[in-house]
């Protein structure tokens, strides 16, 4: 039996050579890109997330604005009924929180726009006999005529809301709508007995 000799193969380290080194490059990549495709993962799904809430905010305020403007006159409990109908809009979302204003505006060359009415729900209404807190289109109605407006506002809380209060500095985005509506069976929408005096 013969002895084999041994050889052994010595490395030597070169300056070059980790720059030439292709082993593990798809790991380092991942590793470097899994932040970025993390990021837009939460991102993306909360964006698609808060459009679809803020789709349902516009269709409930005009839900709301249709049913009231196609009454000429209102009692509680028909108005009650209205914001029922509105409120289930929303589903699937939690509309507990959803704050709605429905009010009838009229509109004088000599006054502007002034409140006739305003009804409220997790919120509060405007105030009768006053501007109102929103720009009315120009154009909209003419002199003596009325206007429903309707507003709905929605706070969005994220899964990600400790994450959005370092970046925004809240953890709630306010989605908010507001429709306007011309009386259709009558010049104006008396709500409660409540109308603008002439």
């Amino acid at each position: 039996m013969t002895d084999r000799p041994t050889s052994t193969v010595t490395r030597v380290f070169r300056p070059g050579s980790i720059l030439r080194d292709r082993r593990a490059v798809a790991a380092v990549e991942f590793a470097l890109l899994l932040p970025l495709m993390v990021t837009l993962f939460i991102g993306g799904n909360e964006i698609s997330q808060a459009l679809g809430i803020y789709r349902k905010v516009g269709h409930t305020s005009a839900t709301l604005g249709d049913l009231v403007a196609q009454s000429g006159t209102l009692t509680i409990q028909q108005m009650n009924d209205i914001i029922a109908a509105s409120v289930s809009v929303m589903t699937p979302y939690d509309s507990t929180g959803a704050k709605m204003i429905i009010s009838a505006v009229k509109y004088t060359t000599s006054g502007g726009y002034k409140v006739c009415w305003s009804k409220a729900q997790n919120d509060t209404g405007w105030t009768i006999g006053s501007s109102p807190p929103v720009t009315i289109p120009t154009g909209l109605v003419t002199d003596g005529q009325q206007v429903v407006v309707t507003q709905v506002k929605y706070s969005y809380t994220s899964a990600f809301s400790t994450i959005m209060k370092d970046i925004w500095g809240t953890g709630a985005i306010t989605l908010k709508d507001v429709s306007y509506f011309r009386p259709r069976t009558s010049a104006t929408v008396i709500y409660d007995s409540k109308d603008c005096a002439a």
